[in-house]
């Protein structure tokens, strides 16, 4: 079903326009499309590793280790990243963003015999699967040609589990990565770690998170991309993560795109408020919900259960106004389900089209 992006009200316009640091304006008129340039076209999306890994953050016994890690394994192959990839793939086709910001990037390996149950410290390096291979495949096999502008390496853990052939080691490699289309030139890239995450005691583990930027030109304009997914099981460190965050590009003097999984509801989450407060302007300005949030963790529900806004897009720090074209969700209808009803993603992706023109006068 094509989504309706309705206007804003002049009321919501105006209010907009004194409050934030962007002023977001819908519709274009005939005074502003004169000074506009080529739209910036943007999008966001968790790609998802497939499983929750929240049974083995949270085992009550270091035993169950083992057995928990083998499940959240099998359930990512079942979750079948590649056909998941040529569904994400199509959405990108559809839209061709000049950026896209992607959170759950993942790097599998494994080692076999595993040591690490007997205190081991031989890191896996046998690949399974690199979801960046994977879709960049993808995006040519759909004529399409991107490039890694950027990309931050968030938590590297290696657990050992239980198979049919004994005992071995699986390591995960989480990124969030920065794709640009090849007519898009990009520099200053910056990964950053944020220095508080969450920690797990029992285990020995910091879930290590952070943000990747890249200064991006497009059409004579610069911006600064900005891609981040915060802490998902602690709010305390979410909101710590969020204050490093807009104190990091507080001194950023070009017109800032931030977007990625943030694990915060839009309107009322703490974190969504510190970034609105900062004077970062959310971009979704339709009357649709935008729910992106969160598919059965086997992505076989028939019915998307996508019940909050938690991916977005924000954009500050700019000498211009703003005027969003289009605000709209990908892979969350029914078309979008793989032949084997799979969702491509538990998240739905956002996408994005941005007018950025020097303000003259009153608007």
């Amino acid at each position: 079903m094509v989504k309706n992006i309705r206007t804003l009200t002049l009321l919501l316009t105006i209010l907009l326009s004194l409050s934030g640091c962007e002023k977001i304006n819908m519709p274009v008129t005939p005074e502003t499309q004169s000074l506009t340039i080529e739209p910036l076209t943007v999008m966001t999306y968790n790609v998802y590793l497939g499983s929750s890994t929240e049974s083995v953050l949270n085992v009550e016994n270091l035993l169950q280790v083992p057995t928990e890690v083998a499940n959240v394994y099998n359930n990512f192959l079942a979750s079948d990243f590649p056909g998941r990839a040529r569904a994400i793939a199509g959405s990108i086709k559809t839209h061709q963003p000049h950026l896209i910001g992607l959170q759950e990037m993942s790097l599998i390996r494994r080692q076999s015999p595993g040591d690490r149950i007997a205190g081991g410290l031989v890191p896996a390096e046998d690949v399974v699967m690199d979801f960046r291979i994977v879709l960049r495949d993808a995006l040519r096999t759909e004529g399409l040609d991107y490039r890694i502008a950027a990309e931050v390496e968030n938590i590297d853990v290696e657990m050992p589990m239980f198979t049919d052939d004994g005992i071995v080691d699986v390591r995960l490699t989480d990124y969030d990565v920065i794709l640009a289309r090849n007519d898009v030139q990009t520099s200053k890239a910056e990964a950053a770690t944020y220095g508080d995450m969450f920690r797990v005691e029992k285990l020995g583990l910091e879930v290590k998170r952070g943000y990747v930027a890249v200064d991006a030109t497009v059409e004579g304009v610069t911006y600064r991309f900005v891609n981040t997914h915060l802490e998902a099981f602690d709010p305390t460190v979410r909101v710590d993560q969020t204050h490093e965050l807009i104190e990091n590009l507080s001194q950023e003097t070009l017109p800032i795109v931030l977007l990625g999984d943030f694990n915060t509801e839009a309107p009322n989450g703490t974190a969504y408020q510190l970034l609105i407060d900062a004077e970062y302007v959310d971009t979704w300005q339709t009357e649709l919900i935008g729910n992106t949030c969160c598919q059965q963790k086997d992505l076989q529900n028939t019915i998307s259960e996508h019940i909050k806004r938690i991916d977005q897009i924000f954009v500050c720090n700019s000498e211009t106004d703003v005027t969003v074209l289009m605000t709209e969700t990908v892979g969350d209808t029914p078309s979008d389900r793989l032949a084997s009803g799979r969702w491509p993603s538990d998240h739905a992706g956002v996408v994005a089209r941005l007018v950025f023109y020097e303000e003259r006068g009153s608007f």
